[in-house]
């Protein structure tokens, strides 16, 4: 019965378009367009639910979750104060189908309730302007313009900022050279000294690396984080392999993944619906584009999260005081997007327990499409 429900929502949305609602308004193009972002109407949001929102509504309304609304504006301008606005809403919902073999997400034709709400709000604001003379209208957009240059400049400024203090940090090491070793097998001990009577400080794994200090007959000292070292058989390690730039090979998803600067960092209870991580401890990460861009690839936000999830396990697996079950970063750019994992498919995606793309079909990708093709990197699922 559920699998007819799901089949026929899919055919009865594929053979029918969503109708574009039209209405004409009595402003130039710049003005519409300007009241349009003030409104907020270029970003999607959530819904409370499905009901009252879509036409042809679901029978099994319960089994839809995460009910989503995006809307897609076409402007035409008529004259110099005349321009026509169409709009189309895209509605989506997670279809969690109780036997699992069917779930995911679901397009929905709008009943032109949304449509309608953005227009009539458009009207309103602008109703309200009209006391604005089109000079002051000029002189406003020049301001605008003025400050998106100066928060430019600003950016490109903070952007080499931070490449010349990363030189600078760098530099006092380049003219040594520095080795670099892995271990041979996962789960070695890393002593506090160099014998097998020290105590414990911590397992090494596979895809950890570290940079040697000295040898002493048959144990290396390594460098761990901040400034402390500890002690390692030098029959357990064998030297990093280079790659064509120079550069260490890491493992998965810890190569350099440019674009994104971490600006804040916390850890804070789960306070989301995400199965695998509600009311569990979880290091929040936001992070914002670099330089100027605003609108960034969703193939690069994925590499990102990646990036993140592998660097910052790796700190959680040598902290013996780690409490942290999960890792959520949040992204600041134009669309935004949430991506969570737990710790255990992070270890087990780091230790090649699991392929890259079994890893991201268990992650949480919110909104999905901020990432890329749900259908490509996975969705979110239940635990």
């Amino acid at each position: 019965m559920l699998l007819a429900i799901f089949l026929l929502a899919v055919h009865s949305l594929s053979q029918a378009e969503q109708q574009a609602q039209l209405r004409e308004f009595p402003f130039s193009l710049g003005a519409v367009q300007s009241a349009l972002q003030q409104l907020g109407a270029y970003r999607g949001a959530r819904l409370p639910s499905l009901a009252g929102f879509i036409e042809g509504e679901p029978a099994e309304t319960p089994n839809y979750e995460h009910p989503y609304y995006e809307f897609k504006f076409d402007l035409k301008p008529l004259g110099p104060n005349q321009t026509l606005v169409s709009v189309q809403v895209n509605v989506s919902a997670w279809y969690a189908d109780p036997q699992g073999n069917n779930s995911g997400y679901q397009k929905f034709k709008s009943n032109g309730r949304l449509e309608s709400d953005i227009l009539d709000r458009l009207s309103d604001f602008l109703s309200n302007r009209k006391s604005i003379s089109s000079l002051d209208l000029r002189g406003l957009e020049q301001q605008i313009e003025v400050i998106h240059k100066q928060r430019v400049d600003s950016e490109h400024r903070i952007a080499e900022l931070e490449r010349q203090l990363l030189d600078l940090k760098t530099s006092g090491r380049e003219t040594s050279k520095i080795e670099y070793v892995t271990t041979t097998k996962s789960h070695v001990p890393v002593l506090s000294a160099p014998g097998n009577r020290a105590s414990l400080l911590l397992h090494a794994e596979l895809e950890d690396e570290f940079e040697i200090l000295q040898h002493r007959g048959a144990w290396s000292q390594i460098r761990l984080e901040g400034d402390r070292n500890g002690w390692i058989r030098s029959s357990q390690l064998k030297p990093s392999q280079l790659d064509s730039s120079g550069g260490l090979e890491r493992g998965p998803g810890s190569s350099s993944a440019p674009g994104f600067t971490v600006v804040r960092e916390i850890v804070s209870s789960f306070s989301g619906d995400w199965p695998r991580l509600k009311d569990k401890p979880a290091l929040y990460i936001w992070a914002r584009p670099e330089g100027s861009a605003l609108n960034v690839l969703a193939g690069d936000k994925l590499k990102f999260a990646k990036h993140i999830f592998v660097e910052r396990y790796r700190e959680a697996a040598h902290n013996s005081q780690n409490s942290v079950q999960g890792i959520v970063v949040i992204f600041l750019d134009q669309r935004g997007g949430v991506a969570a994992a737990d710790l255990d498919n992070i270890r087990s995606w780091a230790e090649g327990g699991v392929s890259a793309a079994t890893f991201i079909a268990k992650c949480s990708l919110d909104p999905p499409g901020a990432f890329g093709n749900p259908t490509a990197i996975g969705r979110v699922t239940s635990p």
